[in-house]
This record gives C-alpha cells, sequence and structure tokens, in this order.
C-alpha cells in the first residue's frame, strides 16, 4: 500500500507550484498512484504534531510506502 503524505504551511506556498497538486503529481509520477493521501494545510515543517502526518503514520502496516514529496 502506497501512503501519500502532503503539507504546505502557507498560503504562499500553496501558490507557488509547491501546492499540495504539485506534490501528489510528484508522487505519482515516481511511485504510481497512493492508495491513501493525507493533508496538513498550514503547519509549519517544524511542528511534528500535525494531525494528518500522525494519521498516515498510525496507518502504516509493515511493507507499506510513505511516500512524502521532497
Amino acid at each position: 500500500m502506497i501512503i501519500a503524505y502532503l503539507r504546505v504551511s502557507t498560503d504562499e506556498q500553496a501558490q507557488s507550484g509547491l501546492g499540495l497538486e504539485a506534490q501528489l503529481a510528484s508522487i505519482e509520477k515516481a511511485i504510481g498512484q497512493p492508495n491513501a493521501t493525507f493533508t496538513d494545510e498550514g503547519y509549519s515543517g517544524s511542528d511534528s504534531n500535525r494531525p494528518a502526518l500522525l494519521d498516515a503514520l498510525d496507518t502504516l502496516k509493515r511493507g507499506d510506502t510513505l511516500a512524502i514529496a521532497k
């Protein structure tokens, strides 16, 4: 199972070409269509308490792939 995690911290980042759609497209190009996608908007990368990231990690099972663009 491929689990994708996407995150943007600011509206500017979302509009810069590094937004959620671009991240998902990058993952799909590299390894294919994810089975599940988790998204955090408005969270800094330095904040380890991101709800969607924690959900993605909880979903992972042995043999799964967690894909994060960049």
